[in-house]
């Protein structure tokens, strides 16, 4: 279960890292009044909890990215957000407005939500112009707006050709110019450069991002790439199964994760055996400190490639396995002398062959994350959910 905001434990550690990690995901409160809020909110399908007793608040002109493996709730919770479906139980606010929960449910065309979906659902007999002046009011000066989004897309030219004469990236920018059209309270995205090529998606998530932010505009984002998380994200929210493991800062669900699902689905991550005292670990590959002041006894070290050091020595304990070229670098695998298999990146230009025998360090720059011994990954939940999630 996710905490009330007056539940919520605010004691950090000395890195500025939240404690108590382990038992309950953090939601730092907004710096600003929060526009839109959850409180306990729960969808179900049959016997299928699609989303679990989620709570979370959303600040004003935040950019808030959802972001979890498919079959998870992601969905199901944006639609639940605008409207489009009804929750079994919980809350929903927004711009001060019960949208959810008390009285009857206020209906998606009147809750000030835009949504931008993956098919970017353009009107094909209708022009560009057309297209983003729908959803003005009639009494407003919807020409004027119209040129305010386009230009805000930068795509004001555009304006008197269909959507077939677009391509995929102009789509998704006049999707959003639309959506952005009748100033929204609460901006809503789902997965919308998922049918994008990776060079085209990441330009535009950063146009996109870009564009909510010179605007002003309060969004959630809802998204199961990792690297589109991070990087566009004020804060993230990770769904697991339908319930929120962690919600904090882009660097913080990386570098401090607040279970193991965390840790493995943000990024790669291995984990190395130690025994805890006073926040350093004793491991196989040395003494680093863990960010949990509280965790002792034996653990598990959370350790990611770009933070494992490999040195050539005929007397290490690891043993280099393979490696595979990525480019601008090299992935390798080691076995370390206990039998663990850690990966770790280097420069294109420094593989190893083989085994060729290493030492094995880790330079994080950072205390780590550490998980008790034993504990078990979250799962997802299971690909045959009876809706899109």
């Amino acid at each position: 279960m996710v905490d009330r905001p007056d539940q919520r434990t605010t004691a950090t550690a000395p890195t500025g890292h939240p404690v108590g990690m382990h038992e309950h995901p953090t939601d730092p409160i907004p710096t600003t009044d929060p526009i839109l809020q959850l409180d306990g909110v729960t969808r179900r399908y049959g016997s299928v909890v699609a989303v679990d007793d989620v709570s979370l608040q959303v600040g004003t002109g935040e950019l808030l990215v959802i972001v979890g493996p498919s079959g998870c709730g992601k969905t199901t919770l944006l639609q639940t957000i605008a409207g489009l479906t009804a929750p079994d139980a919980g809350r929903i606010t927004i711009a001060g407005e019960v949208v959810t929960g008390d009285g009857p449910m206020v209906p998606p065309e009147r809750r000030r939500v835009g949504v931008v979906f993956q098919d970017h659902a353009l009107f094909p007999h209708l022009t560009v112009a057309d297209n983003v002046e729908f959803g003005i009011a009639r009494d407003a000066d919807r020409a004027e707006r119209r040129r305010e989004v386009l230009d805000l897309v930068q795509l004001r030219h555009l304006a008197d050709r269909y959507p077939h004469e677009l391509s995929g990236g102009e789509k998704q920018r006049i999707a959003l110019a639309r959506a952005l059209a009748p100033r929204p309270a609460v901006m809503l995205l789902d997965e919308p450069f998922s049918s994008l090529d990776p060079n085209l998606r990441t330009a535009l998530r950063q146009q996109t991002a870009a564009v909510l932010r010179e605007s002003g505009t309060t969004a959630v984002f809802v998204t199961h790439d990792q690297v589109e998380a991070l990087s566009i994200g004020d804060r993230v929210a990770v769904l697991n199964a339908g319930r929120l493991e962690q919600v904090d800062r882009p660097h913080t669900v990386f570098d401090a994760p607040a279970s193991r699902f965390v840790a493995s689905f943000l990024g790669e991550a291995d984990m190395v055996a130690g025994v805890v005292v006073d926040g350093t670990a004793d491991t196989v590959v040395g003494r680093v400190g863990v960010i949990d002041p509280e965790l002792s006894g034996l653990a598990e070290v959370m350790v990611r490639p770009h933070e494992v050091v490999l040195d050539a020595d005929p007397e290490g304990l690891g043993t280099v396995l393979g490696s595979e070229f990525r480019g601008g670098l090299v992935q390798h695998r080691v076995r370390l002398a206990d039998g663990t298999v850690l990966r770790a990146d280097r420069r294109h230009s420094e593989q190893l062959a083989a085994g060729s025998r290493v030492r094995v360090t880790v330079d994080a720059g950072h205390p780590l994350a550490a998980f008790p011994a034993g504990d078990d990954v979250s799962s997802s939940s299971p690909d045959t959910a009876p809706t899109p999630t």
